[in-house]
């Protein structure tokens, strides 16, 4: 029986010293090696490329090498594991979500209703719901002496829908339909003033650039339409004495941005509309689960939180 166990003892030693898991992370391990571990888990193929990239920002400086030298594979597959342990995490999680119910109400009524307030309010006063700008012909003007264009005018469509329209600016830009982004560029946009009031559906006129004009004097009002997109932005209507956009200025930043880009600015609303001193429940529980990592194994934590911190400061948004 005790041969049986040395027996055992000694290959877990020599199975240990050569999956080369007590290595130091700046450490590369063997081909050798990394069949071992292949073989032993199928996951460790993700690990050792993550530990790949973590490698490359110890081994950026000095400090950085010596701080975290003494971190083994080891010890850095057995922090991943249990921070990636769902049973771990829901443990946490559930504990501070009790904690968290006793402190918080349920806002989601709440939030549902000034969204849905506000969702309205920008419905009616949004630019694109109170004129239709589109695309109508040209119109060239000719030389007396000759049939040579002297100018190119672009007419557009202004078609009122809520009402008369005391004034108008808009901007646009030409693109050939085969290549349009829809996106106005910064060099090629050009701006519309009409300052006269628009009653009803009427095509109004504006000189084109010159840039635009080289290509569009050779065109007819039928060609151009075939084969140009004009993508268009309303930047003001004046209605009723008012300019509208400034209706759109009294949405709370809060509400703009969730109804822009969903449910994740909802706290926001909570903390500008609601309950000043809220706290979402991600941000409540972050540091529950902080203390806990750092408990697993506090240096593999610091690398990693560092680590985190570096790789999204290089990222250009």
């Amino acid at each position: 029986m005790k041969k049986l166990l040395l027996f055992f003892c000694s290959l877990f030693i020599i199975y240990s010293c050569t999956n080369g898991l007590n290595k130091s992370i700046i450490e590369p391990l063997t081909v050798d090696e990394l069949k071992i571990n292949m073989k032993r888990d199928t996951s460790f193929t993700d690990f050792y490329s993550m530990i790949q990239e973590i490698r490359e920002y110890v081994l950026k400086s000095d400090v950085t090498q010596a701080k975290f030298a003494d971190i083994t594979y080891k010890r850095v597959k057995k922090y991943n594991d249990k921070i990636n342990d769902t049973t771990f995490l829901r443990k946490i999680i559930n504990e501070q979500r009790e904690i968290y119910d006793s402190k918080f109400p349920d806002y989601t009524n709440e939030v549902d209703s000034i969204l849905t307030y506000w969702q309205a309010y920008k419905s009616k006063y949004s630019l694109d719901s109170l004129v239709q700008i589109e695309y109508s012909e040209l119109w060239k003007e000719y030389y007396s002496y000759s049939n040579d264009v002297k100018s190119v005018n672009i007419g557009f469509l202004i078609t009122p829908l809520k009402g008369t329209i005391e004034q108008l600016i808009f901007r646009y830009s030409i693109k050939p339909k085969i290549s349009n982004d829809g996106k106005l560029g910064y060099f090629d946009t050009h701006r519309c003033l009409a300052s006269s009031p628009i009653y009803s559906a009427k095509t109004l006129y504006w000189e084109a650039d010159y840039s635009d004009e080289k290509y569009l004097a050779n065109k007819t009002s039928s060609e151009v339409s075939k084969e140009y997109a004009f993508n268009i932005e309303i930047v003001e209507v004046r209605m009723h004495g008012e300019n509208m956009s400034e209706k759109l200025e009294m949405i709370p930043e809060s509400v703009s941005d969730a109804l822009k880009y969903g449910p994740y600015y909802n706290g926001d609303v909570i903390r500008e509309l609601i309950d000043p001193n809220y706290v979402p429940f991600y941000e409540f529980s972050k540091q529950a689960l902080n203390d806990a990592y750092k408990t697993i194994d506090s240096e593999v934590y610091t690398l990693f939180d560092e680590y985190y911190n570096d790789f999204y400061e290089d990222i250009d948004y």
